[in-house]
């Protein structure tokens, strides 16, 4: 009965954040030519690289809130003791998190007057930059609490829950970003959304609180410092990790401004926008499954931890791989029809982007089997060395070959560390051996998804070519239609059969599914 429980909640938490991202991919696609219409491609781009300043401070929460949430999910039960472990939990959770907020405040101002001069900032981009960095650093740090207070729906399986309601205040913050920006409030906009975003967000987790855990007090009396050593020995090394990604995957823009012109980071993030869409779609698969999976590798084992690990990489594999032939046909298309041919970067940028999506997500799932065992220490020094190697090479190669040498030199750093190093750490800790991580999940589907990829590849590409397709009426059936086959390939090639018993019964006669 558990297990049900827990499948289908992570079935229904799943569906639901994979809804909310789609749509607000959606409404992404439709409010950023109106963003660029209301900035040049400079301030444009110099937005890119206030968020990714924000991104990389967002990180200083030491890896506390994945602790969190991991502690929770393994105090579900309603008996006294269980209750106790909640409030120590979140109580030292979020004074901890309060703590590190500040710390993250006081960076973010030191570091503000190092913007202008860092990206040559012409004077009216200069002006405002340093205090709009220091502004959207004080958010960061009030954001810290709230992750304190929301990983409680996360970690029992209630994602849908807190998502449905922080998607309606994400949709309101996109609607607000355009009327500022119409109103010529230029890039302090994206102060005032986010300030309306960290409200609207507080608002919705504290009611949310009080009206599913009502026994949850947050107090100092609840402090626990043993606990806190405990969840930042782990968090410490899951912040490492994390802030590699971070390294890794997005500091492409960071490195573009600096090396090539501000310019090119918008031309770029354009272009990678769908890809890391894309990436961001699979990967919270894989989330909304923490809180089950961290159960099953704790209390029951490396052999039922086998089952779900080769089941979800199968998952992935089929998933990514349908994904990179249907981005490759379509993206061009679409950036000409979305934002213009001026901001496609080519195929070749394209092409490295979806790479890197590939090889990503598929790591990425074998790292988030062994966090959810525990381990964290390897893999943060792996990534630390593949960051490292990463910005090396990018910015070596970005010299030489531009932005496409930016993303040869992310696929490269992986192929020397993680691509080879996840697979040894689960078969070391997992029991899984490298042939069933890295070959048979991935060679099979690769030449069949393939072979269908390539085909529709072609087939988009003829259709193109000729102008009377060239608009929206067209792209969007053209679209819909090649990705509803390669969706109905993949299921009845390669999911229907290790996916079925996870469909919902009211489901299964739709997707052919035996009960």
């Amino acid at each position: 009965m558990a297990e049900i429980s827990r499948t289908k909640s992570a079935f229904w938490g799943t569906v639901s954040t994979q809804a909310f991202t789609i749509i607000s991919m959606v409404v992404s696609i439709v409010s950023t030519p109106l963003m660029v219409k209301y900035l040049d491609k400079d301030a444009y781009g110099l937005s890119i690289i206030f968020f990714q300043i924000v991104n990389y401070l967002a990180l200083f929460d030491f890896g506390l809130s994945s602790a969190v949430i991991r502690n929770l999910a393994l105090h579900r039960g309603d008996d006294e003791h269980n209750r106790l472990m909640v409030n120590r939990i979140m109580s030292t959770g979020v004074l901890v998190a309060a703590g590190f907020g500040l710390l993250v405040a006081v960076l973010g101002i030191s570091l503000a007057p190092l913007l202008p001069k860092a990206y040559d900032l012409r004077p009216e981009l200069a002006a405002p930059a340093v205090p709009i960095v220091i502004t959207l650093s004080l958010l960061v740090g009030g954001q810290f609490i709230q992750r304190g207070l929301g990983g409680i729906f996360f970690a029992h399986h209630r994602q849908a829950l807190i998502a449905t309601p922080i998607f309606a205040v994400n949709l309101l913050t996109t609607g607000l970003t355009l009327l500022l920006l119409w109103r010529g409030v230029g890039l302090w906009t994206f102060v005032y959304a986010n300030l309306f975003q960290l409200f609207g967000n507080g608002v919705v987790q504290i009611w949310l609180l009080k009206r599913y855990y009502p026994n949850v007090r947050i107090s100092p009396k609840f402090y626990d410092k043993a606990l806190t050593h405990s969840m930042l020995g782990y968090g410490f090394f899951m912040f490492l990790h994390g802030l590699a990604t971070q390294v890794i995957l997005y500091t492409d823009r960071l490195v573009i401004g600096k090396v090539l012109s501000l310019t090119l980071v918008a031309v770029f993030s354009l272009t990678v926008r769908i890809p890391e869409v894309g990436m961001n779609l699979l990967g919270r698969v894989t989330e909304n499954a923490l809180p089950a999976v961290a159960e099953i590798v704790v209390h029951e084992g490396s052999a039922r931890a086998r089952v779900y690990f080769h089941r979800m990489m199968l998952l992935i594999v089929v998933m990514s791989l349908a994904a990179f032939w249907l981005m490759l046909a379509l993206d061009e298309w679409f950036i000409r029809l979305w934002v213009g041919p001026d901001f496609f970067a080519g195929q070749q940028v394209l092409v490295l982007a979806l790479i890197i999506m590939v090889q990503q997500t598929i790591t990425r799932t074998g790292v988030f089997f062994l966090n959810a065992k525990g381990i964290a220490r390897p893999l943060s020094f792996a990534a630390m060395i593949e960051a490292a190697l990463n910005l090396v090479l990018s910015i070596g190669l970005g010299y030489k070959m531009g932005m496409s040498g930016i993303l040869l030199g992310t696929i490269l750093a992986a192929l020397f560390t993680s691509v080879w190093y996840v697979p040894y750490l689960l078969r070391k800790h997992l029991e899984i051996s490298m042939m069933d991580s890295l070959v048979r999940p991935i060679l099979g589907p690769t030449v069949g998804v393939s072979a269908a990829g390539i085909a529709i590849y072609f087939l988009i590409r003829a259709l193109d070519a000729v102008p009377f397709f060239n608009n929206w009426l067209w792209f969007l059936p053209i679209g819909a239609v090649v990705s509803l086959l390669m969706g109905i390939f993949v299921w009845l090639v390669y999911l229907r059969k290790p996916m079925g018993e996870y469909v919902p019964l009211r489901f299964r006669r739709y997707l052919l599914v035996q009960s």
